[in-house]
């Protein structure tokens, strides 16, 4: 007889990246480093292996009083640190909005403060059929209605008529509806919205909100938005949300884990963009309580680090690491592209991201067998996850044809 309520023990396993990962570094203890291809979890590595940890991050926290970083920060967050995280990802790209950041440890705290504020329990989230899992373990733990449509259309593009019917489905008997995107660099695909299919959806959810009647609110995990493009272009689809109707509002949910290769430090921001001044009030009150009943506050060292890299004198410091890091994914993105095209084995169009994915029915028997030549990949329902992000360009070429003998198996010259 077990002692916890039935939503504390529905989850029966370990996180299946995390479980993996865990066997990623046993067999690099028994086999060493250069015989295992880590191509499991989501963190920056260079090409031994080892986690990216940019020295201009690092070095503030090496340097910072011991008392700033042992003190509480703000529950909202420092106020600098609000402003500079609405500056430093919209860029030139600020929608004309009534705009608000709160501090959230993480993308995770964004993506669960949202869905715990804008929809009750028993309203639909809906979200695309390739998503990163916790999503719905957020839903079923707060009891609502996560529900998934088909992500791509026969030829890998957004399929906006099948996002428009799941709206369609669930706002005919609900007032109050979410829609949860990841783009750009979707995990665990790579794909990223185009602008033309970002106007679609807003364009589809601005005639829903004629109904007056409707709540809906949009949010956007943008947690690889660093990795998804050249410069400031992926973020152009931002000022798409200018002059929204009033009960449209967007929840834009910020890391810095990926783009400061910050992600043990937990340090993000939730950032409400309305038409209307009383709805961000509303959200800055909603989820600064939702931070308060939750984790109190975010990590005070991790905003001061942000706050001093967004100096103009250290601006350039961490910018010029920021783009040898993106480079180097690049490259590593532009090499397993190629070489799949070479091995006809079929993948989602990679726009960017941390992550590449080949579609198959086949994922867990081929995982496992990949793992049996210390090939280690995340299985799922809807094919293999491949985190290019751990794998040194090198090991790119070996990677792809084992991939490809496993789910082509009439491929030759392998």
């Amino acid at each position: 007889m077990g002692m916890t309520i039935r939503k504390g023990s529905w989850n029966k396993g370990p996180d299946l990246a995390f479980a993996i990962n865990k066997r990623v570094a046993d067999a690099k203890r028994k086999y060493g480093q250069d015989a295992v291809i880590n191509a499991c979890l989501g963190t920056l590595a260079d090409d031994d292996g080892n986690i990216i940890a940019l020295a201009s991050v690092y070095k503030r926290l090496d340097e910072m009083d011991r008392k700033v970083i042992a003190s509480y920060a703000p529950i909202e967050g420092e106020e600098d640190y609000r402003r500079l995280v609405v500056e430093s990802l919209f860029g030139s790209y600020k929608p004309k909005a009534y705009i608000s950041a709160i501090s959230t440890p993480g993308g995770t705290g964004a993506i669960r403060s949202a869905i715990f504020s804008y929809v009750d329990r028993g309203d639909p989230v809906v979200c695309h059929d390739y998503y990163w899992s916790p999503y719905k373990k957020i839903c079923e733990e707060f009891e609502r209605d996560f529900k998934t449509y088909e992500f791509f259309d026969k030829a890998y593009r957004f399929n906006i008529e099948a996002f428009k019917n799941e709206v369609n489905k669930n706002l005919k008997n609900k007032d109050r509806l979410a829609v949860l995107i990841n783009s750009p660099g979707n995990n665990p695909s790579g794909y990223s919205l185009s602008d033309d299919e970002w106007d679609l959806l807003i364009g589809f959810l601005r005639e829903k909100a004629r109904d007056k009647a409707k709540r809906i609110t949009l949010i956007v995990d943008v947690a690889y938005i660093e990795f998804a493009g050249d410069g400031d272009e992926q973020k152009r689809f931002f000022e798409k949300f200018t002059d929204l109707p009033d009960n449209l509002m967007v929840v834009v949910c910020y890391s810095m884990s990926k783009s400061h290769t910050a992600y043990g430090l937990r340090s993000g921001a939730a950032i409400g963009i309305s038409s209307s001044k009383e709805n961000i009030e509303e959200f800055e009150a909603s989820i600064s309580l939702t931070a308060r009943c939750n984790w109190s506050n975010g990590t005070h060292a991790a905003q001061r680090i942000l706050i001093d890299l967004e100096r103009e004198e250290n601006k350039g410091e961490y910018l010029k690491e920021l783009e040898d890091i993106r480079l180097m994914l690049e490259q590593r993105a532009d090499e397993f592209v190629r070489r799949a095209k070479d091995k006809s084995l079929t993948m989602i169009p990679y726009f960017g991201g941390f992550f590449t994915f080949v579609p198959t029915d086949r994922a867990f028997e081929i995982s496992e067998s990949l793992e049996g030549e210390n090939i280690f990949t995340i299985p799922s329902d809807k094919g293999i996850r491949v985190a290019i992000c751990s794998v040194s360009l090198d090991k790119i070429p070996h990677l792809v044809s084992r991939l490809a003998y496993y789910v082509n198996k009439t491929c030759k010259n392998f």
